[in-house]
């Protein structure tokens, strides 16, 4: 059985070993926020010239991907901000509500290597100084992020409830 000094330590280990700090594990969950729905979108691409159909088309006949489609434009969104506004994210209550929301809805949709990246996130962010109140625009992206990624796990169950 795992405790939280064991998980702990093990987290402590991955950021040392790593080198982490809260603003370099930002900047590379951004790219990873930026790389996946872009990769995505070349698979899609890849799908449509092995296919010779439409996008529309292969969005209509396939609900998943259209699904895939919408959480890949959400995080493109939520890493563009990120990786341009690193600043906002210097102050710990900022920093931990957004990967705690991050948790919660990567994971609901799927998104694991964004998930395990978050929870460390979370970890990091008691180096982080206090502030009183979470910062305007981040809060904006963290309820924008979080209303269409959890729309896209609702979506997601719908689908499966119809197969």
């Amino acid at each position: 059985m795992i405790s939280h000094l064991n998980f702990s330590s093990f987290l402590d280990k991955i950021v040392r070993n790593l080198k982490l700090t809260p603003k370099k594990l930002l900047k590379w969950y951004s790219y990873v926020l930026i790389f996946v729905p872009l990769a995505c979108a070349a698979l899609v691409g890849l799908r449509l010239v092995t296919t010779a159909t439409t996008f529309a088309n292969l969005l209509k006949n396939q609900a998943g991907l259209s699904v895939g489609v919408i959480i890949a434009l959400c995080d493109l969104i939520i890493g563009y901000f990120c990786l341009l506004n690193l600043e906002i994210f210097h102050k710990r209550k900022t920093y931990r509500v957004f990967m705690v929301t991050q948790v919660i809805t990567q994971a609901l949709v799927g998104n694991f290597m964004c998930v395990i990246m978050a929870i460390l996130g979370i970890y990091l962010s008691q180096e982080l100084p206090n502030e009183k109140q979470i910062n305007l625009k981040a809060k904006l992206v963290i309820n924008l992020g979080t209303a269409l990624l959890l729309l896209s796990f609702v979506l997601l169950v719908i689908i499966e409830f119809k197969k």
